[in-house]
């Protein structure tokens, strides 16, 4: 219970809590001493689970069938006004198909995520630990779903370098909104109608069409920076925006166990 407080609230918040459920006074500091001394705790078993892992090299785990994978960075703001990206990974089992107002999508459950505050050549090889007993490797099909960065193909590299990679059609949204309002403003009706259309299109029938479009207006307002950039990053990642196809063979599309 208090574990499960101290990841909740801030530290001051948890010593509240922990006071009203358990009845347990607690300062802040003491609060703060248990919770990072468990979070060094753990942070070191998982360290040493991967040393094991890379010196003994043991058989690979099985997983579910299908497996969700996906991995992003946050900003977090550390005490003393400092910010940091802390990456976290996500693992979970896809589900089949549903029916939602009259449209089939996937959705993913049983998720388990791993976090540190690292570098990307260092998050990588401890991911391992969550890799492993996940079984990722040996699943069927694994979904990896992420926004395109760099790093994060890196990681997919090296731990399901099989994975199905998937640009978020979410992140793909926000790139295509960006343009529509870099030309005809923020929540206009242009903009948002011009949106609807490109989405749709890019959900139903590929990225073919929407790449076309963007071509044709980077042609038309050659010194709008902000759509030479999306288009720039979308046609990189044209690979990995083929979600009639994914749909079709029951992936997610977007990777909200992440966000």
């Amino acid at each position: 219970m208090p574990d499960a407080l101290w990841a909740w609230l801030p530290f001051e918040k948890a010593s509240a809590e922990l006071a009203f459920v358990l009845k347990v006074e607690m300062s802040e500091a003491t609060t703060r001493r248990y919770a990072e001394g468990a979070g060094a705790s753990y942070e070191a078993y998982q360290t040493a689970e991967v040393e094991c892992l890379e010196r003994e090299t043991p058989s690979l785990k099985a997983g579910p069938k299908k497996m969700f994978f996906s991995v992003d960075g946050a900003m977090v703001a550390l005490v003393g006004g400092e910010w940091v990206e802390v990456k976290t990974l996500t693992i979970g089992e896809i589900e089949a198909p549903v029916l939602e107002q009259g449209e089939w999508v996937v959705h993913s459950r049983e998720h388990y995520y791993f976090s540190r505050n690292v570098e990307a050549k260092d998050f990588r090889r401890l991911a391992l630990v969550e890799t492993y007993q996940r079984g990722i490797e040996k699943a069927e099909r694994v979904a990896a779903l992420t926004d395109g960065a760099e790093w994060e193909q890196g990681l997919i590299d090296f731990h399901c370098p099989k994975a199905t990679r998937i640009l978020d059609f979410y992140h793909a949204a926000e790139r295509v909104s960006q343009v529509g309002q870099s030309l005809w403003g923020q929540a206009t009706d242009p903009t948002q109608t011009w949106l609807a259309e490109q989405l749709h299109r890019l959900k139903h029938t590929g990225p073919e069409a929407l790449l076309g479009e963007l071509k044709h207006l980077d042609q038309a307002h050659p010194h709008v920076e902000i759509l030479e950039k999306n288009l720039a990053y979308l046609e990189k990642r044209e690979e990995h925006m083929q979600y009639p196809l994914y749909r079709q063979q029951g992936l997610p599309i977007g990777s909200g166990a992440m966000e």
